[in-house]
């Protein structure tokens, strides 16, 4: 069996095609797994609207989908789309996504916050070994931080609160000089339901990351996957990374490409949110949402909107 999967985030569009085990639960064999920089989330918080930027590049990235799709003979129409937290803030999303049914034969479903844990951390235990019972899973988008605690076996969504400051959302807040202000009254509040000696990252940011603390200046999903790094060490790469330009960011990290200006602000957020969490290590996963709404098949109507 052979299913499609697309997450619209607020910073990438990712499509997965994979090919399920015969329990239907498990993905024996990954067909494609690609990935455009659109970033959806840009500006979200003055204008309450997608730019028209990224709109254009959204939309050519799913044209480009739809092309890849139906080489391999699968119609657009039995995808699976998802669209997260930049899509529930702005104003034109439902125009936006009207226009990519008509034209590319994309239905997108918008999904709750906790929609996108529920399949996001579906996605992280379909590819992780654990003698664990529980884990605490972070996923840093580009307008949202989702926190998951799981119960591995059997799976269940213990808890999970969906902070609204991501990548490109605290990139903008750099800009603006609000960032210390908003994340200090974000991080308000109890998370000690949270704690935790190990944290599973997911999502573009913090697998960038990783492949930056590596040194890669290619990026390979299999070289990161299941990647532990201390705490201590995450912070000393932070510090660094907050000196370094764009410009030389791309230089040693071309893979970054138009995630480069964001990953600072990625990164600070992943150490504030942490440093909360009383973590000792982080453990990187790249598996998400793309991959629990694929093995799942469909969308609960529980959590969708609209």
């Amino acid at each position: 069996m052979i299913r499609a999967s697309i997450d619209i985030g607020s910073n990438s569009v990712l499509l997965l095609v994979a090919e399920l085990d015969e329990s239907g639960k498990k993905i024996s064999k990954e067909i494609l797994n690609l990935s455009y920089i659109t970033s959806l989330g840009k500006d979200l918080d003055k204008t309450k609207k997608f730019h028209p930027d990224s709109m254009k590049a959204t939309y050519e990235a799913l044209a480009d989908y739809k092309n890849q799709l139906e080489k391999i003979k699968i119609n657009p129409r039995d995808t699976i789309v998802t669209a997260t937290e930049a899509s529930r803030v702005a104003t034109n999303a439902t125009e936006f996504y009207a226009k990519i049914k008509k034209e590319l034969g994309f239905s997108v479903r918008l999904i709750t916050s906790k929609g996108e844990a529920h399949y996001t951390a579906l996605g992280v235990v379909s590819g992780i070994e654990s003698s664990d019972s529980e884990l605490v899973i972070m996923d840093i988008g580009g307008a949202s931080t989702e926190l998951i605690r799981i119960q591995i076996d059997p799976f269940k969504i213990l808890s999970t609160v969906s902070l609204p400051v991501g990548s490109v959302r605290g990139t903008d807040w750099r800009v603006e000089l609000s960032f210390d202000e908003k994340m200090e009254s974000l991080l308000n509040q109890d998370f000690s339901s949270y704690f935790t000696k190990s944290l599973i990252c997911v999502a573009g940011s913090m697998t960038s990351l990783a492949a930056m603390f590596m040194g890669h200046n290619v990026y390979d999903d299999k070289k990161i996957d299941g990647l532990t790094i201390s705490f201590s060490s995450f912070k000393e790469f932070s510090k660094d990374l907050q000196n370094t330009s764009v410009e030389n960011l791309l230089l040693l990290f071309p893979h970054l490409g138009k995630r480069a200006p964001m990953v600072a602000a990625g990164a600070t957020i992943a150490e504030m949110i942490s440093e909360k969490l009383k973590i000792e290590n982080i453990k990187i996963s790249t598996r998400g949402l793309r991959y629990g709404t694929l093995i799942q098949g469909e969308i609960d109507g529980q959590f969708t909107i609209g």
